[in-house]
């Protein structure tokens, strides 16, 4: 493998001299500036530049950077995509995607890798995937990006990269449920940033040794995953002593398991906690004093039959609620409407001491605008309201409430209906808070009814 490399750097080489008087600018530029800026493009795109001139003929194998993409249909796109030297002059009718990707890193040179990304939208082999993997890790990458999807076997993630002392970005996507096998433990001493997708937690699979083993983790992100039901595991623990950043989106346990399952965090530094989805059982250990920014976004799901949804409202405020009351130590604190919608579900918010808190939003899916109120205002305009709810409305300066049921927003703006004894118990409960931002959303009709 040297030996060609040194031969293919050779014929580079001397097809640049060859090319030297009638190169321009850019194509002047050294061999790992040029490379880098390729590495700005995905592998089809930059074997493309092949086609150039005899001076981009190889230069896409210096690239430190392999993206790849399989969605349905896509072959055809690769089509005019390689060198003709490099393939079939025929075509590449007889080329698959795996065959495709398996001759670019033949041809690639021997060097480390700053990303691999293998994004796949339609089934492959579960060998193939493995190879790409163990490819990536041999070659010593720092930013690993897989969607697996697999229908015929799982993958297993191979040793190399359980692991690799070089990689600082993780982020494991399962398209299907178990198309990459969750590891037992990893190893990993460099890793800032671990971002799982889909994946189930089970006595089978997890002992806690996946998160205490990246000693430097810095942010976790765990979207759409879940703790098998009925099985022996009933706890997730989030053991990591240097983690700052920690987000748990749309968690899948069914409702039947809440009381009986839970994610319990041990991160003595930890910063900032963004929670989004249905509501999950999460437990803070020796880091709740820390965390200075909160972020939640919470709904409750009204289609399923089996549960009282007035009951399950309700249940679920409560639940939010004890979550909240572990943030007490928060500077900043984000809301969304549909948690404030949640929140009002409760007859009955005991308020509780937020004793740092400085600043409080409230956020919406299509933000238009932003208003931010000092809190002394927003004490006033509760005093002052005669009914239960207050409207804020950004489409003028000053123009915070608004006494009826329906309004024509202005300048595209829709406005803010906030349940007053939600906001009560927000503002008795945050006696340093200094300022309320509320997003505005765009208009979804020409009159909206609160």
């Amino acid at each position: 493998m040297e030996e060609n490399d040194r031969k293919k750097m050779k014929m580079i080489r001397n097809e640049q001299d060859e090319e030297k008087p009638d190169l321009d600018r850019l194509s002047c530029l050294p061999d790992s500036i040029l490379s880098h800026i390729l590495s700005f493009l995905d592998t089809v795109c930059a074997i493309k530049t092949s086609m150039l001139s005899k001076r981009y003929r190889f230069l896409w194998t210096l690239s430190p950077t392999l993206d790849f993409k399989l969605f349905r249909y896509s072959p055809s796109r690769f089509k005019p995509c390689y060198p003709h030297d490099l393939f079939d002059q025929k075509g590449l009718n007889v080329l698959s995607f795996e065959a495709h990707v398996n001759h670019v890193l033949q041809c690639r040179e021997n060097s480390s890798l700053k990303m691999f990304r293998l994004s796949l939208h339609v089934p492959a082999g579960s060998d193939f995937i493995r190879n790409c993997i163990d490819y990536a890790a041999r070659h010593k990458v720092q930013h690993l990006r897989i969607r697996g999807y697999t229908k015929r076997g799982s993958v297993a993630l191979p040793r190399p990269l359980l692991i690799s002392p070089s990689l600082t970005i993780l982020h494991l996507n399962n398209a299907v449920c178990s198309s990459i096998e969750l590891p037992k433990s990893l190893s990993l001493p460099n890793l800032k940033i671990l971002r799982l997708k889909n994946f189930e937690f089970s006595d089978s699979n997890y002992n806690g040794e996946v998160f205490s083993g990246c000693s430097s983790l810095e942010t976790l992100v765990l979207n759409k995953c879940w703790i098998r039901p009925a099985d022996k595991l009933k706890t997730v623990g989030v053991n990591c002593l240097n983690l700052k950043n920690l987000e748990i989106k749309y968690w899948r346990s069914p409702w039947r398991c809440f009381f009986e399952q839970s994610i319990c965090v041990n991160a003595p530094v930890l910063d900032f906690f963004k929670f989004q989805g249905h509501i999950a059982k999460v437990k803070f250990q020796d880091c709740s004093q820390c965390v200075n920014k909160a972020w939640i976004d919470l709904c409750c799901p009204t289609a399923c039959t089996s549960f009282d949804v007035n009951g399950r409202m309700e249940s679920t405020s409560e639940s939010l609620m004890d979550m909240i009351r572990q943030l007490w130590n928060v500077k900043s604190l984000s809301l969304s409407m549909r948690t404030i919608e949640v929140m009002s579900a409760s007859p009955c918010l005991r308020p509780f001491m937020f004793e740092n808190l400085r600043f409080l939003r409230f956020t919406t899916e299509e933000k238009y605008g932003e208003m931010t109120i000092p809190i002394d205002e927003v004490m006033q305009l509760t005093k002052s309201a005669t009914s239960d709810i207050l409207v804020f409305d950004g489409s003028e300066e000053k123009q915070y409430i608004l006494e009826c049921s329906i309004v024509k927003p202005k300048k595209a703006a829709s406005p803010v209906s906030v349940s007053m004894h939600v906001l009560s118990f927000l503002l008795e409960s945050s006696p340093s808070a200094e300022f309320l931002s509320i997003e505005i959303p765009k208009v979804q009709s020409d009159e909206i009814t609160l």
